[in-house]
């Protein structure tokens, strides 16, 4: 198609609206802006301005987001078990599990825990991870132990609660039973003093009755 192929005779033109020129034209005075000043001019946004004054959405307090799918990485490296085994916290060619490790590095829970290179081992340790790298793999191999990966697991608050309940209350039954068994000793004990007594004030009213006899 080219430009004097065009056939513009059956396009209706539609004049422009002209805006701010006098009340009688249409939209005049203001433009359809509504009002003059800040707000009729392009490129403001005033959106909870409050004429000075901390605006609402500035006011309110801010809360946090803590992401469920976020895990807790905690990074160990060789240099670490080294200090461990020199502060004798760590046995030679002991088995160190995950727990252990959390224990140790004082991470929080369900951490997953990493193992890295630094120097190079002193003792052969066994150990559990959930990652490792492969220079840490070969100087284990080297020294002669051995790292078991384990997949990570995230474990429950809720079951975490029910654990520290039931270690609860096993403490709890394990002291009454403690409780139980004093107060048996004491009561077992007060008995025998009791007896004691009681004969010995037997003992002694016979001796009187003999000696009585024995002056008439």
């Amino acid at each position: 198609m080219k430009l004097n192929d065009l056939n513009l005779s059956d396009v209706k033109n539609k004049s422009k609206k002209r805006i701010c020129r006098g009340i009688g034209s249409g939209k005049g005075k203001t433009g359809g802006r509504g009002i003059k000043g800040q707000k009729s001019r392009t490129g403001v946004s005033i959106n909870g301005f409050e004429g000075g004054q901390m605006p609402l959405h500035m006011r309110m307090p801010k809360h946090g987001f803590k992401s469920r799918s976020k895990i807790k990485k905690t990074v160990i490296k060789t240099d670490f078990l080294n200090f461990c085994i020199e502060r004798k916290l760590i046995g030679k060619k002991s088995l160190l599990k995950i727990q252990d490790l959390i224990d140790l590095s004082k991470s929080k829970r369900n951490s997953h825990i990493k193992i890295l290179m630094g120097k190079k081992l002193s003792d052969p340790i066994n150990i559990e991870s959930h990652s490792a790298s492969e220079s840490v793999l070969k100087e284990f191999k080297r020294v002669g132990a051995e790292i078991k990966i384990v997949e990570f697991k995230k474990v429950s608050s809720t079951s975490s609660k029910q654990k520290t309940k039931q270690e609860n209350n096993e403490r709890d039954s394990s002291k009454n039973l403690k409780v139980d068994t004093a107060v048996k000793k004491n009561t077992s004990k007060v008995e025998s003093v009791s007896e004691k007594k009681t004969e010995k004030k037997k003992a002694e009213s016979k001796t009187k009755i003999k000696s009585k006899s024995k002056t008439k």
